[in-house]
Order: structure tokens, then C-alpha cells, then sequence
């Protein structure tokens, strides 16, 4: 702070244009900015410039500090309040500012400065700008990728109960076995409120992680139809895997409707449809949720094992689960379980919270951007997404299992003896 109240008085000569580049001359003097840092007020006094060439106003002495373009806090306080609110509720994170620090702070100046940030978040060069930031692009490509999506309800002013798309793409270098158990180190996250907005986050991410060009993806999914249509759409190439929890799930849903709910016979019916469905198919399955019809006395219980097996049916190439574990694959989408609880409801699904929905977009944009960027990146990253990605050499990857697969920004060699005919044909 001292440092900063030491500095000289700006010159008053013209300044390059951080836009264009053009030599920009003042336009007004010593306009006053009050900035609140982690040591106290700093009052700055700094020239103001405009350039008509691309019509943007700039202060040089801003830039150069690095003070965040609008608002009241230094980039120092900035990236800390973030972190608290990103973290905790605004009234909760200003009270434990005052335990680190000896500025004190409002919750309203919390909600301000996540506003701000999530502003900026949304004003990115684009969505692969953000997820490179966050995250790099790897230069080897990831022996598989997994992909996991679900849905997560929050509570907002405007709906009542609206759903949140959650998304995980892990590189499988990035699970680890423990006790039968598979958990993630670290992983690229994506939420989002509304399906296109869902699927265009969900599009860069795949991008940033070049799926298109990895081998083995695998895409895990609760059954519902717009999940697969996504999955066929962004990765046409990945295998669809029916979350095995969920395909439990709905058979004992179907049970408890059948037998009863708390039935003594409930436990056996889990455990026979567990052994069922360990299989390359759901046949077997089918063939005796078919034997209990002639048991039905109700048309609910008609109606829940009609349901099932339809479900079954549909997804059928999906429960592939004995031949899916010989191959390694994952059958249980845990990982987007989890997601749930440390991305989004250990922020924004407390008691008495109701979000409005724009804040609750942004809240999710953002949580998502801390839990894949960490904590010592995640304001950074955000800045740098605001700029063009830099360019990356194309490594271009021809798959063992055939022609290289190519979607989105990817480009065919025309060179490559195996890519000369799909490339002549574009």
C-alpha cells in the first residue's frame, strides 16, 4: 500500500490502446478512485484515456497495478473475498473475514465481488478459452476419457425447484483404486442451468480434453433419453453405459410397488436383480419381470413392471455390465455423485437458501470453473479466459481401431494415406 501511495504522478503522455495498440492521448486528469485493500482504504488519483478508434476508455495506472476494471477492492482483496464467497454464504463469509483480516467487510461487498467475477466468467473469449485456462489442453492424449452427466435440484425464487445440469469428464490416468473403489484426483466440471447452455459448456470441455482423438471414452448416464441423444451428439464414438446404481434403482421402485413398500421379500428382490443384471444382458432380467405378470392384481403394479422393462429394453446395448467390468470400464457413475455434493449442494444447497435464478447460474458456472481450476487458479484462470486461447500445434492422431474420428474443430490430415478419402470428401 505504501509503495502504491509512492508512486509518481502519471506523465500525461499518450498511451497505447490495450485494444488496438494506438497511441491514445488523455482525456481527463486525476480522476479519483477509492480502493479498498487487505491493509486498509487507498485513495488513487489516474488519467483517464479514450480511443475513438475502437471506442474504449482505459486508465493506464489501473492496468498497471492490475486493479479489476470495475469495483471497489485491489485484485489481491478481489481473488481472497471470492474464494470466501464461492465457499460460504455472504453473511457467513464476511464474518470470517474479519477473523484473517483487519479490513473489514459487508456481505453485500461478497455478493458484489462474485457478481462481478461470475460477469466475467460470462464474458470470455469463449468456452474453450475458459476451459484451457482452467485447465490445459494435454499435449499426450489421455488413455480414455470418462464422462459422466446428472441432474441436481436447487431451490430458486423464480421456479421453485429447478434442475442444474452436472457434468464430469475425467482423463482415466486420473482415477485410482482403493478397496474396490474408484475415485478421481481431478477432473474437468461442468453445471449449468438449461440444456443448451448445458451442452455448449459440456461441448468445449470435451474439446479441451481433445475426446475426439482419445481411444476409449466412455459415457455414463441415468437413462434418460436427452442424455443419450447429448452423448450421441458430442462423442458419436464413446460407449454409452447405463449407470448401474440407477438401473437398480428403478427395479426397486418397481418392487416396492409390486410387493409393497417395506415388504420382507424387498431385500431378496434387490439382490436377485443384482445377480440378474451382472450379466452381458438384461434378457434374463426381462424374462422374469415377465413371470411375475400372472402375480399383478393391480393396474399400478401392471403399470411399474411395464415400465421397467421398457426402461431395460431401451437401454439394452447399455447393461452390457459383465462384459463392461472385463474391459475395466466403470458401470457406476460415483464420480458425478459426488460432483453433486462438493460442486454444487455443499455451496448452494443449505438451509433456508433460495436462489434467484441468474445468481444461481452464476454460482454454478463458478463452482464448477474452483473445483476444476483449485483454489490457487480459479481467479486467474478466469481472467486469462477473457483472451483468445493461444494456438496449439495440431497433433494429429490416427486411432489403432480404424480412421481418426473427427468432430468439432478437429481437422483431417490430407496428407494421412488413412484420412485422404474422408478428407476428400469434406
Amino acid at each position: 500500500m505504501a509503495a502504491i501511495q509512492a508512486l509518481p504522478p502519471e506523465d500525461g503522455s499518450p498511451k497505447r490502446c490495450p485494444r488496438c495498440g494506438r497511441l491514445v492521448p488523455v482525456k481527463a486528469r486525476n480522476r479519483t478512485r477509492h480502493i479498498l485493500t487487505v491493509a486498509g482504504e487507498l485513495r488513487l488519483s489516474r488519467n483517464y484515456h479514450h480511443c475513438s478508434a475502437c471506442n474504449f476508455g482505459f486508465y493506464p495506472r489501473d492496468l498497471e497495478l492490475k486493479l479489476p476494471e470495475k469495483g471497489e477492492v485491489s485484485d489481491a482483496m478481489e481473488r481472497r473475498i471470492l474464494d470466501f464467497g464461492v465457499n460460504d454464504t455472504f453473511e457467513s463469509a464476511a464474518q470470517r473475514w474479519s477473523i484473517h483480516y483487519p479490513t473489514s467487510i459487508s456481505s453485500n461487498l461478497v455478493r458484489r465481488v462474485v457478481d462481478r467475477v461470475g460477469e466475467r466468467q460470462d464474458a470470455a473469449f469463449s468456452e474453450l478459452s475458459l476451459q484451457q485456462a482452467y485447465r490445459p489442453t494435454p499435449e499426450e492424449l489421455p488413455r480414455s476419457l470418462v464422462v459422466a452427466s446428472d441432474g441436481s435440484m436447487l431451490l430458486s425464487r423464480e421456479e421453485g425447484w429447478k434442475e442444474a445440469k452436472v457434468a464430469v469428464v475425467a482423463r482415466g490416468e486420473d482415477f485410482l483404486e482403493n478397496k474396490g473403489r474408484r475415485t478421481v484426483t481431478c477432473a474437468r466440471y461442468v453445471a449449468e442451468f438449461g440444456q443448451e447452455a448445458f451442452r455448449a459448456s459440456l461441448a468445449a470441455t470435451l474439446e479441451a480434453e481433445r475426446a475426439d482423438e482419445v481411444q476409449n471414452v466412455v459415457w455414463l448416464g441415468d437413462g434418460a433419453r436427452g442424455n443419450w441423444t447429448m452423448a450421441t451428439e458430442l462423442c458419436p464414438f464413446a460407449i454409452q453405459v447405463l449407470d448401474l446404481p440407477h438401473a437398480i434403482q428403478n427395479a426397486m421402485d418397481c418392487g416396492k410397488v409390486f410387493l409393497g413398500e417395506g415388504d420382507a421379500a424387498l431385500p431378496l428382490w434387490e439382490k436377485r436383480i443384482k445377480q440378474l443384471l451382472d450379466a452381458d444382458s438384461p434378457q434374463a432380467a426381462i424374462r422374469e419381470l415377465l413371470e411375475c405378470l400372472p402375480e399383478t392384481s393391480t393396474d399400478e403394479q401392471v403399470g411399474a413392471l411395464d415400465d421397467l422393462i421398457r426402461y431395460y429394453r431401451e437401454n439394452e446395448k447399455r447393461m452390457q455390465y459383465a462384459s463392461f467390468r472385463q474391459k475395466g470400464l466403470p458401470v457406476g457413475s460415483g464420480i458425478v455423485e459426488s460432483a453433486h455434493r462438493h460442486v454444487l449442494q455443499v455451496r448452494m444447497k443449505r438451509a433456508g437458501q433460495r436462489w434467484s435464478l441468474p445468481r444461481a447460474r452464476r454460482m454454478a458456472r463458478l463452482r464448477a470453473a474452483y473445483r476444476t481450476a483449485g483454489p490457487g487458479r480459479f481467479h486467474a484462470a478466469i481472467r486469462q479466459g477473457l483472451e483468445a486461447p493461444p494456438a496449439r500445434p495440431h497433433l494429429h492422431q490416427t486411432l489403432p481401431s480404424g480412421f481418426r474420428r473427427v468432430k468439432h474443430r478437429y481437422s483431417l490430415d490430407r496428407g494421412s494415406p488413412r484420412n485422404r478419402a474422408a478428407a476428400a470428401s469434406i
